[in-house]
């Protein structure tokens, strides 16, 4: 099991868990996880640990950081092709732009509109 530490939240005061990064694995599963862990980080290959090995839980944090990056990967891959690249960086500044209009429309009528996830992402950090 992650070892819990406890924090002070930021704004409440209020205690609040959080899992610390370190687990802990037995060797055993660390010896059996070793190789699909590996496996887990070389493209597609992440489902090996995560459907070969479900109840080694070593190989499946290491499948679930590769599928991680393995998404990544993709996407940077569809960067590279300038019509993909080129399409969505017009999405989002016409998604942008729409937003800005609602915002401005919202503020002349005298109303509070909070920007969805952006709303969010700000009240997280504080700012």
């Amino acid at each position: 099991m992650p070892e819990k530490k406890k924090e002070t939240g930021k704004k409440t005061g209020e205690k609040v868990e959080k899992a610390a990064v370190k687990e802990e694995y037995t060797k055993e599963e660390i010896e059996e996880g070793k190789i699909p862990a590996l496996l887990g980080y070389i493209f597609f290959l992440c489902v090996v640990p995560l459907f070969g090995f479900k109840d080694n839980r070593f190989a499946q944090k290491h499948g679930k950081q590769g599928l991680a990056l393995f998404i990544v990967e993709v996407i940077a891959l569809l960067f590279l092709v300038p019509t993909v690249s080129k399409i969505f960086w017009w999405i989002i500044l016409l998604a942008a732009i729409v937003v800005a209009v609602i915002g401005m429309v919202h503020s002349l009528q005298g109303k509070w509109w909070r920007i969805p996830l952006l709303g969010d992402f700000l009240d997280k950090y504080g700012l």
